[in-house]
């Protein structure tokens, strides 16, 4: 229920985004960044040192919430655990408009303390604290220098509720402005989500629940235009500081229009996050980072207000807040 944003570069420094929330698919989410020097190499037949084209990042991410990017809040209750695994694999990278080229596959899960509903409805018995496992693959292009598109590839396949899987296309175009600034930048992006097989909210479920107005949405998709406003202080041990903020803007089959008419804007999120390195890890293990922040989100959309009563709420929900921390490695 979650997308990834991705944001990865090997060969340079390397600015790593991770997902939102998170979460993202964090997420976007998430998610968001730590910088990581790549030392990983081998020597070449002249000696020279050669940078490693394969690189790997793990973060485990821990939260009051399991909230989707779209809304659906999934627990509530107890501690969620989001591990995320990535590998990067450069294909290309040079001086041309495409700057690079890197292949990215990985794999993100959701568990948590409070068990959920295997089947439905909400709170039946028999539970599980696995509530989903999603398989990523991703192609990133970096070009003209300051441009980076993701297409990303995801695929929810849920533990819970009868939830059957559903299968997105994310396309994101980035600008990294951080060189126009001394420390700091606002890294817009504009976002695409398409679902390309099954809902990746609970649209349908009042539609199949009662009956009463006939077939649910079919697949569909939103836009999401966002900010990751960020500054690294060079003190403090190298903290880095985001205050990410978006807005969703769903197609009107999105959510479905069963307790209302679509709305233009679905939800908005705003939220604080810091990022520091790990220095005192032992050379050789990786390169270790902390995260923390927190994230609010405010559901703008009625039918969106309404479907979390099929989810952990139980009843229809305006907004949320989500707490989070995390630790993570790259290789």
């Amino acid at each position: 229920m979650k997308t990834k944003k991705l944001n990865v570069t090997p060969g340079r420094q390397t600015k790593t985004s991770l997902p939102k929330h998170a979460t993202n698919y964090l997420l976007g989410t998430l998610t968001a960044a730590a910088v990581f020097p790549l030392t990983a190499a081998r020597a070449h037949a002249d000696g020279a040192p050669v940078p490693s084209k394969v690189h790997a990042l793990v973060d485990f991410e821990f939260a009051n919430e399991y909230v989707t990017p779209r809304g659906m809040i999934v627990r509530d209750q107890g501690l969620t655990v989001q591990p995320l695994f990535l590998g990067f694999v450069s294909l290309y990278q040079g001086d041309s408009f495409i700057n690079s080229v890197t292949l990215i596959p990985g794999v993100w899960n959701d568990l948590g303390t409070h068990a959920i509903s295997v089947h439905a409805p909400y709170n039946s018995q028999p539970t599980t604290p696995w509530t989903e496992i999603d398989p990523i693959a991703g192609i990133e292009i970096g070009f003209a220098k300051h441009f980076t598109l993701d297409v990303t590839y995801t695929a929810f396949v849920e533990q819970i509720l009868d939830i059957g899987t559903s299968q997105h296309l994310d396309t994101k175009l980035s600008f990294d402005d951080s060189s126009y600034f001394k420390g700091f930048g606002f890294h817009p992006y504009l976002e695409f989500w398409q679902e390309l097989d099954g809902k990746a909210t609970a649209a349908d479920v009042p539609y199949n629940v009662f009956k009463n107005k006939g077939p649910g949405p079919g697949s569909s998709y939103y836009f999401e235009v966002g900010l990751d406003p960020t500054y690294t202080f060079k003190t403090l041990g190298g903290l880095k500081v985001e205050a990410p903020i978006d807005v969703l803007l769903p197609s009107s089959d999105f959510y479905g229009g069963y307790y209302s008419s679509a709305s233009t804007v679905g939800l908005f999120d705003v939220g604080l996050k810091g990022t520091v390195p790990m220095n005192f890890m032992p050379q050789g293990y990786g390169h270790w980072s902390f995260h923390a922040g927190f994230k609010y989100m405010y559901f703008v959309d009625d039918n969106l207000y309404n479907l979390n009563t099929f989810n952990a709420p139980g009843k229809p929900t305006r907004d949320t807040w989500q707490i989070f921390a995390g630790v993570a490695v790259f290789f």
